[in-house]
C-alpha cells in the first residue's frame, strides 16, 4: 500500500480524499494545515491522523507520497521539503508562481529519484479522454480550429485573492490545449480590465494560438461577466476537425445541487477528473510504474506558454514559439 498525506485542507482537499479513498493501492495516513483546528476535524472526518507541522509529515515514515493543495505561495516550499524526505508529490496548480522555482522543483525531483506530478485535472474528465482518442484516430479529420473558453464572473474582491484571468484560469486550457492538439508554433495575445478599478488584474484575457498541422486555437478567460444563456459557454472547449466536431462542456452533463464555492465544482466530470487522477498517480504510476500522462515538463511548458502569452500581450506582436530544453532551463537559472 502507499501511504499518503495530504497538505491543505480547502475545499479542493475534499476532492483529493475521495480521489485517494477510489484507488486500489492508496491509503490515507494523515492530514496538515496550517489551521491545526482544521486538520483535527479532516482527520477525524477521514480516519486519518493530523499533523502539527509539515516537517512532522515529512518525517512520518509511513508516508510515501504527499497531496499538496495548499495556497499557491506554500506549493514550492513544501514541494521541495517533500521532496528531499524522499516523498513522490503530487501538486496542485500552480506548482509555483515563478518558473525559476518550478524548473528548480524538476531539478529536485530528479536528483531525489521521486515523481513529481502536477495536478493538471482536467486531462483526466472522461470527455477530455474521449477527445483525446478521436483526435488521435483522425475520427474528426485534420483538427481545423478550436476554442477553449472560461467565462465566468469573478468580483473584484474575490479575484484579489488570486492571480488574474490568465494565470489563474487560462492555466487549465493552456495544458488542455497542449495535451489535445500539440504544443503551438506561433502565439499572439491581448488581455482588459473592464470593471475591476483597484487591482492591476487582467480580467479578460484572450490569445491566438497556431499549430504545426495550420490549425488555429483561442484560449479565452473572461472574469468580466458570466454567461447565463441556455446554451451557456462557462466552460467550454470545442475542437472543429475536417470531418467532425467535439464538443467539451461540464454543464451538460449531471450537475450536483449542492453549494460549492466556484461552478465547475458542482459539474460531476470535474469531480470524477480527481478519482481518475489519483488512480493514476497511486495506482498506475508509483506502484505498476506507469509514465506519468502529465509530468513536471508540462507544467513548465504551461508557465513558459503563459510568459510568451504576457509578452505578446504587453508588445502587441505575434510571438514565434519554440518550446525550451528542461537541461537549458537547468543552466539558465543556475541548477546545474
Amino acid at each position: 500500500m502507499i501511504g499518503v498525506a495530504i497538505s491543505g485542507l480547502g475545499e479542493v482537499s475534499k476532492n483529493h480524499y475521495r480521489g485517494v479513498k477510489s484507488t486500489k493501492y492508496g491509503r490515507l495516513v494523515g492530514v496538515y494545515s496550517h489551521s491545526v483546528k482544521r486538520a483535527i476535524e479532516a482527520a477525524r472526518e477521514w480516519g486519518a491522523k493530523y499533523y502539527s507541522s509539515f516537517n512532522e509529515l515529512v518525517e512520518d515514515p509511513e508516508v510515501k507520497a504527499v497531496i499538496i493543495c495548499s495556497s499557491d505561495e506554500h506549493h514550492y516550499p513544501q514541494a521541495l521539503r517533500a521532496m528531499e524526505g524522499g516523498k513522490h508529490v503530487l501538486v496542485e496548480k500552480p506548482l509555483s508562481l515563478e518558473m525559476r522555482e518550478v524548473v528548480h522543483m524538476a531539478k529536485v525531483s530528479m536528483e531525489k529519484r521521486v515523481i513529481l506530478m502536477p495536478v493538471h485535472n482536467y486531462i483526466f474528465r472522461p470527455k477530455v479522454q474521449r477527445a483525446k482518442a478521436l483526435i488521435e484516430s483522425k475520427e474528426i479529420g485534420e483538427p481545423a480550429y478550436a476554442l477553449f473558453i472560461v467565462t465566468q464572473r469573478m468580483e473584484e474582491g474575490v479575484a484579489r485573492r488570486y492571480h488574474g484571468a490568465l494565470f489563474t484560469q487560462a492555466y487549465h486550457s493552456i495544458y488542455v490545449s497542449n495535451y489535445l492538439l500539440g504544443i503551438p508554433i506561433e502565439i499572439q495575445a491581448m488581455w482588459s480590465r473592464i470593471t475591476y478599478r483597484e487591482i492591476p488584474s487582467d480580467e479578460v484575457f484572450v490569445a491566438t494560438l497556431k499549430y504545426r498541422n495550420g490549425a488555429i486555437a483561442n484560449i479565452v478567460a473572461n472574469w468580466a461577466a458570466d454567461d447565463i444563456s441556455a446554451t451557456s459557454w462557462m466552460w467550454l472547449d470545442k475542437i472543429v476537425g475536417t470531418k467532425g466536431v467535439i464538443t467539451i462542456s461540464s454543464f451538460e452533463d449531471v450537475i450536483y445541487s449542492r453549494e460549492s464555492s466556484f461552478m465547475m465544482g458542482m459539474a460531476v466530470d470535474y469531480r470524477e477528473s480527481f478519482v481518475a487522477l489519483a488512480r493514476h498517480f497511486i495506482d498506475e504510476v508509483l506502484v505498476e510504474g506507469a509514465t506519468s500522462v502529465q509530468t513536471v515538463y508540462d507544467a513548465i511548458l504551461v508557465h513558459d506558454i503563459m510568459d510568451k502569452m504576457k509578452e505578446s500581450a504587453e508588445l502587441g506582436k505575434r510571438i514565434r514559439y519554440k518550446p525550451p530544453k528542461l537541461e537549458r532551463l537547468f543552466k539558465e537559472y543556475g541548477f546545474t
